[in-house]
């Protein structure tokens, strides 16, 4: 008997070993799907050279989130009839093959057809990469939530820089230029990315912690549960608040102001490190930490400082309180992530899913008639007001539904 449990040390470190491994595997490769973060820094410079207007910019850029829509109504079913590592793999060889056509197409119905298709594979992956490090993971869920935050945390500060100082490469050039230095990384990422989802699909599956069982299940009536709704609703208002907020913020600092001590991408970047230590930090507390007080107080108060941030005139000022209030709300989405019930991964998904769907299409209609208003009035700060106001309408819904309070009670009734 002694000499079963001396081995069993041994023979479960292996498994560990290689659950560590796949997961970083795919921390990286998800890092790599965010290189569409150029765009922001670009978006000037494309309106330029394909002659948008800036509704129709907002248009395309919105053609990503609308194509999330059929992927995040199926992914849910799609993990439990395939398996939550089967989409990933999927996922990530549609996304690199995306990048591939932008590079080799190199014009606009290139980029706009990409886009869409890109928005199709990226609301696999975004509740797929999720799920698959909760099911190896199961006891670590909010951490490994923010672990994979804080890794497209850091993806988000190294592609706004590099794509600053693509652009200021491109200055010099003209069109010919500015061609090479947007169409040719998006090649050469997107190969990358391809291979790596392929190598994933041939490496022999780590063994997973959780129950797979599971993970064949999925009760619907528990997704129309007034709690499922609430964290719909509320994963909507963040993705639709903080993907306009980042979207436009290059443009409406090109407008609004005349000298820019800083360039836009280091406000993007300013973004990135907000969350980069913000969810690092969570991933280091306990399950269920502060959960009550980051849900009700974080977007609210993050929300306010947005609104000064645009209603005051000082362009240096814009970079320092965007990333002050990133910094709060950057808590929010792992903190709500880590509230769905993981029972079933499918459930898990379609949760997920559905605040994300809703909040695609609510930031699809805001980017158009942000552009829409822009264009009109070419005033940039009533529309991203309005989607500051989304983090404090996050705050208000979670005090007063009760959110993050059930975690502490179901200890307290295991005990």
């Amino acid at each position: 008997m002694s000499n079963v449990h001396e081995l069993a040390p041994d023979m479960a470190e292996p498994a560990t070993r290689r659950q560590r491994t796949f997961a970083a595997a795919v921390l990286i490769l998800g890092m790599l799907t965010s290189y569409n973060g150029v765009i922001p820094v670009f978006s000037t410079r494309i309106c330029q050279y394909f002659s948008l207007s800036v509704e129709q910019y907002g248009t395309m850029i919105g053609l990503g989130g609308l194509g999330k829509i059929p992927a995040l109504l199926l992914v849910g079913m799609m993990i439990v009839r395939f398996g939550v590592r089967r989409i990933v793999e999927l996922s990530l060889v549609g996304i690199g093959g995306c990048f591939v056509f932008i590079g080799l197409g190199a014009s606009l119905l290139s980029l706009k057809c990409s886009l869409a298709l890109h928005g199709l594979f990226a609301g696999l992956s975004g509740v797929a990469i999720p799920a698959l490090l909760i099911a190896l993971f199961p006891a670590l869920k909010r951490q490994m939530i923010s672990l994979q935050l804080v890794v497209l945390a850091a993806a988000g500060i190294v592609v706004p820089l590099w794509a600053n100082q693509l652009l200021q490469w491109s200055e010099v050039g003209g069109d010919r230029a500015f061609a090479s230095v947007f169409f040719g990384p998006y090649l050469i990422v997107g190969v990358i990315v391809i291979a790596g989802g392929v190598l994933l699909g041939l490496t022999k599956p780590p063994p997973s912690k959780g129950d797979d069982a599971k993970s064949r299940t999925l009760r619907i009536r528990e997704l129309f549960g007034y709690r499922s709704l609430t964290i719909v609703l509320l994963v909507a208002l963040h993705a639709s608040a903080d993907g306009t907020l980042f979207s436009f913020l290059p443009m409406f600092m090109e407008h609004h102001f005349e000298k820019l001590p800083l360039a836009p991408a280091w406000a993007l970047a300013g973004h990135s490190v907000a969350y980069l230590i913000t969810r690092f930090l969570l991933s280091l507390l306990p399950e269920g930490f502060g959960q009550r007080k980051i849900l009700t107080l974080a977007g609210p108060i993050g929300g306010f400082i947005i609104l000064a941030m645009l209603w005051q005139s000082h362009a240096v000022s814009v970079p320092l309180l965007y990333t002050l209030a990133s910094l709060l709300y950057a808590a929010e989405f792992p903190v709500l992530v880590s509230e769905i019930s993981s029972r079933s991964m499918g459930h898990f998904g379609t949760v997920l899913a559905g605040g994300l769907l809703v909040g695609h299409i609510a930031s699809f209609a805001l980017l158009k008639g942000m552009g829409r208003l822009v264009d009109k009035t070419g005033d940039y700060r009533l529309a991203l007001s309005v989607a500051a106001c989304g983090f404090i309408a996050f705050g208000v819904i979670a005090a007063v539904t009760g959110l993050g309070k059930a975690p502490r009670s179901q200890n307290t009734a295991h005990r």
